[in-house]
């Protein structure tokens, strides 16, 4: 793994700095706060915002909406947008999960028509994979899609998903051939949330965004709606999970928890116990190992040699981190970190504490991450006696 950094990252950290510290950012970002819609506020303008200024895909290709940049400017700009209370969600859903998949997977039509509205945030996308009776095992989905002589019906139900109601379009699997295997029977679409048939209702939530179940009665999308070929869903799947997985945005957001409370500590002038400052330490060591982690994932897919495996151990540990540092931070600070108060960080951290249960169950939960990366047999390669 090269530990270097290009001066073109370093550069773009700067740019997206000062575009995230503008006036008008912080406006729109506040309007995203007061949650007048209801929900949890809507960041489209905000993304539009960020968008028009180029820096949202910047490791995509510049024909694509991109820049052309290393991975290391993705990471730049996780590192930044947590840094200043952008929320992430439906960024990190529409543009580095649909959006690299359809760079990695699309037809050429679709990069080119999708990828930079996309990068441009003028098309948003969630992902609707999860069922009321499967949860996270995906082989079992019974959503199904039948053709119809000019296109495709899709019936059925999703749920817990995360910022449906601010998508545009909803990559989907679904079930096209009933009698085959569980998993050769799946296929991909890119549908339209506003088709007729499609119902979305909110999910109340612990964290501050809630989660949706999303109905499907006889929506009807056309031949191009399909996403790879038919059947081939579970392959497409695989492939973007190495990419979903990469842990960036869980790495991004335990840091800048760990970074508040380091602060928090110092508030008094005073100096923190040997006990509180060793596992200051401790934390600090393990969420670098999941920056590098994350970056061994970034790089290796960059290069084009995702693994699923390595992006599951990845995902694993960059969540775990990231919810133990709430944890921590609530033992160490105490309860009144659990009041807002007028400071931002006050806020976050109040945030975090709510946030932190789900870390280890939204895409991926750690058990299943375990058991992929048990199942690849990673420390196969270690030498062995004769």
């Amino acid at each position: 793994m090269d530990f270097d950094v290009p001066p073109e990252s370093v550069d773009f950290a700067s740019e997206v700095e000062e575009i995230l510290s503008a006036p008008e950012t912080e406006r729109l970002l506040q309007d995203v706060f007061d949650r007048r819609d209801g929900m949890d506020g809507n960041p489209r303008e905000l993304y539009r915002h960020m968008g028009d200024a180029g820096i949202l895909a910047p490791s995509w290709p510049v024909e694509y909406g991109g820049r052309g940049a290393d991975f290391t400017a993705t990471v730049a700009l996780l590192e930044q947008l947590v840094a200043h209370r952008i929320p992430q969600n439906l960024y990190c859903i529409s543009v580095q999960n649909v959006g690299s998949l359809i760079l990695a997977a699309g037809s050429e039509h679709q990069r080119k028509t999708l990828l930079p509205a996309l990068a441009s945030t003028e098309l948003t996308s969630c992902i609707l994979f999860t069922e009321p009776g499967n949860g996270s095992d995906l082989a079992g989905i019974t959503t199904s899609a039948e053709r119809d002589g000019t296109g495709w019906v899709i019936n059925g139900r999703k749920t817990y998903n995360l910022k449906s109601v601010y998508a545009d379009i909803a990559l989907i699997a679904v079930r096209t051939d009933p009698q085959g295997s569980q998993y050769e029977g799946l296929t991909l679409f890119l549908v339209p949330l506003n088709a007729p048939g499609v119902v979305i209702r909110p999910i109340p939530s612990l964290a501050n965004e809630q989660f949706h179940d999303i109905w499907f009665t006889d929506v009807h999308v056309a031949e191009e709606a399909l996403f790879g070929q038919v059947g081939e869903g579970w392959s497409l799947i695989t492939q973007m999970f190495a990419a979903e997985r990469t842990g960036l945005d869980y790495y991004a957001r335990g840091r800048h928890w760990l970074d508040l409370v380091e602060e928090r500590l110092g508030d008094d002038g005073g100096l923190p116990s040997d006990v509180v400052r060793a596992e200051l330490v401790r934390h600090k060591t393990r969420i670098t190992a999941s920056k590098l982690l994350s970056c061994r994932v970034m790089q290796n897919l960059q290069d084009g040699k995702s693994d699923i495996a390595e992006s599951s151990f990845a995902k694993w540990h960059c969540s775990e981190s990231a919810q133990r540092i709430a944890w921590w931070a609530l033992d160490t600070l105490g309860w009144d970190m659990l009041e807002p108060g007028s400071d931002a960080g006050d806020r976050t951290l109040e945030a975090a504490f709510r946030e932190a249960p789900g870390m280890t169950i939204s895409g991926g939960a750690s058990e299943v991450m375990l058991d992929i990366l048990s199942s690849a047999r990673v420390f196969d390669h270690a030498p062995r006696g004769d």
